[in-house]
């Protein structure tokens, strides 16, 4: 079946609220839900900093983004349909105006064990080398079956605005999933981590080691991400038990 929340969960919805120091004044922020209006924004931050920044895409993509726009354009619309299932989260600043600021972004959904499973398949070669290799690692361990459990949390994506990175704002989307979790009765949530970055940062959040396999591994299954390992080993698939 195809995951729905539940109607009987509040949306939109604030999941959690925490501060942090910045520039020696203290900011207030919001971990809530991403609603239609945000879409635009969100999928603008993913584009410019996802792509960016986390490997394996900036070893692949860039430089040169425009290099492989089909393939850019296959992970953009990923990220649109999947923000469809209003599942996925964003953090915002409180602004003492009544506006808010876009600091980060996570795409999420729920896979649930009864849905078609449905192997990977794309005419794109640039989106197959990326996809593919996250799917690999992603299916290393059947959640369902190592947990006991008939569905959890995903993501495709998860980034914080430059200018807010280093106030743990990534740690702190992360604990959100719990409280978003127990609203869905969703008892765990399985992510796969390609850098080393925000693999530290969910294992700050709890996450814990699934399975791990090396980018060098991952080249002699036909993943090869020239100079990957500069910044990041492995690629981890990670889960957080939700009590």
């Amino acid at each position: 079946m195809v995951y729905t929340r539940p109607s009987s969960v509040l949306y939109p919805n604030v999941w959690h609220r925490f501060t942090v120091h910045r520039h020696g004044t203290t900011a207030s922020l919001r971990v809530q839900d991403l609603t239609e209006d945000k879409y635009d924004a969100a999928l603008a931050l993913l584009s410019k900093h996802f792509t960016a920044d986390e490997p394996p895409c900036n070893r692949l993509i860039i430089p040169g983004i425009n290099k492989y726009p089909t393939a850019v354009a296959e992970l953009e619309n990923l990220w649109r349909k999947t923000m469809k299932d209003r599942l996925s989260v964003v953090c915002v600043e409180d602004k003492d105006d009544g506006s808010s600021v876009l600091v980060g972004v996570n795409v999420l959904t729920v896979v649930c064990k009864d849905d078609k499973d449905e192997p990977f398949k794309t005419d794109d070669k640039i989106w197959a080398k990326l996809f593919g290799a996250v799917d690999l690692v992603g299916r290393s361990v059947d959640i369902f079956e190592h947990y006991g459990v008939d569905s959890y949390l995903t993501a495709y994506g998860l980034v914080v605005a430059p200018d807010w990175r280093g106030c743990h704002i990534g740690k702190e989307i992360l604990k959100a999933r719990v409280p978003l979790c127990k609203a869905l009765g969703v008892k765990v949530t399985a992510t796969v981590f390609t850098a080393a970055a925000s693999q530290a940062v969910a294992k700050k959040a709890g996450f814990v080691d699934l399975f791990e396999i090396t980018y060098e591994e991952l080249a002699k299954k036909g993943f090869a991400f020239p100079g990957v390992e500069e910044d990041t080993k492995s690629s981890k698939l990670m889960a957080l038990v939700i009590n």
